[in-house]
């Protein structure tokens, strides 16, 4: 490398290093913003204290549910129902996804149902849900399966197809084995596209089987939320929540990391954001 080129890069990574301090702050300002306005509706009385109560109130709640065994629990209970139907959608939605990307034929028999569940509202199932599997685990693991499967499949469908044509008519010609060419060529191919799928697929998990466990009472964080707030316990209601939005965040930052160590040998790795 000449000293031209160390020069260059050397000026392109301050710069992206200032651009990343740039976005910290801003995120870390609007975090400040938000509580200041939280903290002003609170003090002026704009809510009722059992809607929004005061911020400081929600930290002491938070405080004291952390070193508790029903904090702890709950969380559990929620991450397992989102990734037992988190790992059967991947089982099955990845699958469904290379071959309705390979197979034009496959593609046109399976549109109508993947458009179709990809928008239908799986938390619309709940009732018939609970009435079939009962307030456990089985039932949010179906909800989270129901949501989460066909946008992982569609994301690996558009992956699958990015392969360039050149590469598939080599292999073709070459006559590579068919499992070879899907581990070697077509998944690595579309591991932008399915980590992409997995990352969003990630965070709605969560979000379905909390929102279960809110219009069900089926034990996890969500059941907390509703007690607390039958209890007139608002502060305690607000430290699940806070509790919930962390857990998504944590979820996506965790799955989001996953994805550029999976897919850091690729120059173009965020093209399926």
């Amino acid at each position: 490398m000449t000293w031209t080129e160390a020069v260059r890069v050397q000026s392109s990574r301050a710069q992206r290093i200032g651009a990343a301090t740039v976005v910290r702050s801003w995120r870390v300002a609007l975090l400040i913003a938000v509580l200041l306005a939280w903290w002003a509706i609170a003090a002026l009385g704009v809510l009722p204290a059992t809607l929004v109560p005061d911020p400081i109130d929600v930290v002491v709640a938070l405080v004291g549910l952390v070193p508790t065994a029903e904090y702890w629990t709950a969380i559990g209970l929620t991450l397992l129902g989102a990734i037992c139907g988190l790992i059967a959608a991947i089982l099955v939605g990845i699958p469904i996804g290379i071959l309705t990307g390979r197979s034009q034929r496959a593609e046109l028999s399976m549109r109508f149902l993947l458009d179709f569940g990809r928008a239908f509202p799986a938390v619309a199932l709940t009732g018939v849900l609970v009435l079939m599997l009962g307030r456990d685990v089985e039932m949010k693991s179906v909800l989270v399966f129901i949501a989460v499967v066909f946008p992982i499949a569609i994301q690996t469908q558009h992956g699958v197809r990015r392969v360039e044509p050149m590469v598939e008519e080599t292999c073709r010609a070459f006559q590579i084995p068919q499992g070879l060419y899907v581990r070697k060529v077509l998944l690595p191919n579309a591991a932008p596209y399915i980590m992409t799928g997995l990352r969003l697929a990630a965070s709605v998990a969560v979000l379905v089987a909390i929102s279960a466990e809110v219009l069900t009472n089926a034990p996890g964080i969500g059941e907390r939320i509703a007690a607390a707030q039958i209890d007139s316990n608002a502060p305690k209601s607000f430290a699940f929540i806070v509790t919930a939005g962390l857990l998504g965040y944590a979820v996506n930052v965790g799955v989001g990391a996953l994805q550029r160590r999976a897919v850091r040998w690729r120059p173009d790795h965020g093209m399926g954001d």
